[in-house]
C-alpha cells in the first residue's frame, strides 16, 4: 500500500506538501494539488484519518468520563448518554465513554458525569488545554449543565399545598452531592415561603431505594401524622407509598405524595407516582450542543445552564 512518502517522491514534493493537499488544500498551487491529486488517485492512497486529525490538532471525538459512583445502567445515565451522543452525532464527532480522567486521552473535549472531588483537581488542569463541561452534581458555579434541583423541588412542595395539603414532610437523599441539598431547600424554602413549618420528626434522610423509603415513611409516622410527603426520588416515593398501603392510609386522599426524577419508577406502583420529571435526555442533548459550541465557535469563556424540571401529575396527589 502507497504511504505519504511514495505520493511525495512520484509527485517530486515534500511529504509536508502531502500533508498539506489533505488538511490544508487551499495553501496548494493549483498545479501542484492537481499533481498531487492524480497520483493518489491512481495509487489509491486512503489516509489515515486518525493520524490526520491528529495532524491538525482536532480529532472531533468527545469523551463522556462518567464516574465510578453512577450506575452505567441507570436510566438516569442511559437517558444522559443517548441525548449526549444523539446531538454529537449530528454534528459529526463521535463519543468516547470513560470511567478515567487522563490529560493523555485523545479528545476535544470532556463531558463529566457525577464529578468526584479527588479529579477535580486533574480536570482542571485538563481545562487548560481541552474544553470540560460538567453535567449533572456539579459544584462548579461555570461551564456546567445541571438540572434545577431547587426549582423542581419547590415546585413539588408548591404543588402539593396548592391541592390543599398542608402537614408535609420530606424524604431525602443521604449523599453528598449538591443536588441532594438543592432539593431539601426547596422543599425548605417552599414551606416558609406559604407560612407553614416543618412537621415535628418531617425530615428524613435514607439511601436512594425503595425500602428505604419505606422504613423513613414507618419512623416518620410513628413519630407525628402527615398529609403530604415531598420525596427526593421517584424509589424513595414508591417505599412511601407502600407504607402507606400497609397502614391503611389512602393515598391521595388521606395522604398526597409526589417524588422526583420521572424516569420510569413513578410508573411501578398503582396509582402511578406524582413526580417531578427531570428532562435528562434533553439535557444529554443540551451539554452536547454547548460543548460543541465552545469547540466551534472557540468560547471558551463560563457557561451556566439550569434545566428546569417538568411536574408530571399521576395518581399519588389529589
Amino acid at each position: 500500500m502507497a504511504t505519504i512518502k511514495d505520493i511525495a517522491d512520484a509527485a517530486g514534493v515534500s511529504t509536508m506538501t502531502v500533508s498539506r493537499y489533505f488538511n490544508e488544500p487551499g495553501k496548494l498551487k493549483k498545479e501542484t494539488y492537481d499533481k498531487i491529486h492524480k497520483i493518489v488517485e491512481q495509487s489509491g492512497y486512503k489516509p489515515n484519518m486518525v493520524a490526520r486529525l491528529l495532524a491538525i490538532k482536532k480529532t472531533h471525538i468527545i469523551s463522556v468520563y462518567v464516574a465510578d459512583m453512577i450506575d452505567a445502567l441507570h436510566p438516569f445515565t442511559l437517558q444522559a448518554i443517548a441525548g449526549i451522543g444523539e446531538a454529537l452525532g449530528e454534528k459529526g464527532y463521535s463519543m468516547h465513554i470513560t470511567k478515567e480522567v487522563d490529560e493523555e486521552l485523545v479528545c476535544d473535549g470532556i463531558i463529566s458525569m457525577g464529578l468526584e472531588t479527588k479529579k477535580e483537581k486533574k480536570l482542571l488542569e485538563i481545562s487548560k488545554d481541552k474544553a470540560v463541561l460538567f453535567f449533572g452534581n456539579s459544584s462548579y458555579e461555570h461551564n456546567s449543565v445541571e438540572v434545577d434541583n431547587y426549582k423542581g423541588e419547590y415546585e413539588a412542595t408548591e404543588y402539593l399545598i396548592s391541592r390543599g395539603y398542608e402537614k408535609i414532610g420530606h424524604i431525602g437523599v443521604e449523599a453528598s452531592q449538591g443536588y441532594s441539598e438543592d432539593r431539601y431547600w426547596g422543599y425548605r424554602d417552599c414551606l416558609e415561603a406559604h407560612g407553614l413549618k416543618i412537621p415535628e420528626g418531617g425530615v428524613e434522610r435514607v439511601h436512594n431505594d425503595e425500602p428505604y423509603g419505606y422504613e423513613a415513611a414507618k419512623r416518620m409516622f410513628a413519630k407525628n401524622t402527615f398529609d403530604g410527603l415531598v420525596c427526593a426520588s421517584d424509589s424513595l416515593a414508591l417505599g412511601a407509598v407502600r407504607y402507606a398501603k400497609e397502614a391503611g392510609i389512602d393515598v391521595p386522599n388521606e395522604l398526597g405524595v409526589i417524588g422526583f426524577d420521572g424516569l420510569g419508577y413513578e410508573k411501578l406502583v398503582t396509582p402511578n407516582i406524582t413526580t417531578m420529571m427531570q428532562p435528562v435526555y434533553a439535557a444529554g442533548r443540551k451539554t452536547a450542543e454547548i460543548m460543541i459550541d465552545l469547540l466551534e465557535n472557540k468560547k471558551m469563556g463560563k457557561t451556566e445552564l439550569f434545566i428546569p424540571p417538568v411536574l408530571q401529575v399521576n395518581g399519588t396527589t389529589k
